[in-house]
């Protein structure tokens, strides 16, 4: 994926020399002093962005790990392989453990030792505790709302609260009947179908989709048919695509409202999917909340399901701030395309 980032660099590159080599050859003697003007204002910029550079190289407080210099403007982006995982182990030969690596406009640290990614993943995990999305992640998760993109602070701490709740030991004990029922409505299909040929991936996939549309919200989707299912497992595909995608707008943060590859537009269809999908069931949860009235919400707790867990936790909130539609749906989502990948 990255080498497409570079071909379709390169392309680009190409194509605007091109342009500027004609527009040079074409023009007559009057432009002369024109081209001397854009010639000086280009080499005047160019110098002006280096001297820049080294400034703020020189103002740096925390002196960074060593790495390989790279290209101006595209770092070093070109020379990476298609296997990033040996590249980075031939780079950790020669730099060490932990080093530097620009690519395109980001500046990233690469740690390849055990006991350093211990240190920054556990002892000092408050520290690293935030993260840099992806276009692709900010928009399929309500621009971050999710326990793995959110930043430090009282919303993280609260979807770490949720995910303590809904998935310690006595809530998973509660669904152990559910999952024995769905894998023994599994294998009985499997019995039923002897002698023909079955498509084991896509009977997993249903499997574990009805097991996760019980957990979340306790019961499968009414009208749930085949047809249903093969989108669901469509969407899932193209959702998991799209967050590991090279998108050559996260590298080049100035190209990012150019959308050059459509990760955006189609990472915003897929989330109007799921919007029409979710808001149906959380309407009519609330529905049915209402018709029954008053209830306690914490009398049934082990056998609540994860969205009627997150529509008491609404009320139950005084804070200044409660929790929106938006938030429920993103902590729904997360917990939905969770359980489905792993």
């Amino acid at each position: 994926m990255i080498s497409n980032l570079v071909d379709m660099l390169g392309s680009m590159v190409f194509k605007g020399w091109s342009w500027t080599s004609w527009w040079w050859e074409g023009s007559n003697q009057k432009d002369q002093l024109a081209q001397a003007v854009v010639t000086l204002s280009v080499v005047t910029g160019a110098i002006f962005w280096c001297i820049w550079m080294f400034k703020i190289s020189r103002k740096r407080r925390v002196p960074l790990p060593p790495g390989p210099r790279g290209l101006p403007l595209v770092g070093y982006l070109p020379f990476l392989g298609t296997d990033l995982h040996q590249s980075f182990a031939k780079l950790a030969h020669v730099y060490g453990p932990i080093m530097k690596l620009r690519l395109g406009n980001k500046l990233i640290v690469i740690l390849s030792s055990p006991s350093l990614a211990k240190e920054v993943l556990r002892d000092q995990d408050t520290t690293f505790a935030n993260r840099d999305p992806t276009i692709a992640a900010l928009t399929l998760t309500y621009g971050g709302l999710n326990v793995v993109w959110s930043s430090n602070g009282p919303h993280w701490r609260m979807l770490r609260r949720c995910a303590r709740e809904m998935l310690n030991s006595t809530s998973l004990e509660a669904c152990y009947a559910l999952r024995r029922h769905e894998v023994r409505k599994a294998i009985r299909g499997i019995y039923n179908k002897m002698g023909t040929a079955i498509d084991i991936g896509e009977l997993m996939f249903l499997t574990v989709l009805d097991i996760v549309m019980n957990i979340i919200w306790g019961g499968s989707q009414e009208g749930a048919e085949n047809s249903l299912r093969v989108e669901f497992r469509q969407v899932v595909g193209e959702f998991v695509q799209l967050v590991g995608e090279a998108n050559i707008s996260d590298l080049f943060p100035i190209l990012a409202s150019f959308d050059l590859q459509g990760v955006e537009r189609r990472s915003k269809r897929i989330l109007l999917w799921i919007d029409q999908f979710f808001d149906p069931i959380i309407d009519q949860r609330i529905k049915l909340n209402e018709v029954k009235g008053e209830r306690t919400p914490n009398s049934n707790k082990g056998n609540t399901d994860f969205l009627q867990f997150f529509l008491e936790l609404k009320e139950q909130e005084h804070t200044e701030r409660s929790r929106t539609r938006t938030e429920m749906k993103a902590l729904l989502l997360v917990n939905f395309f969770s359980h489905l990948c792993l």
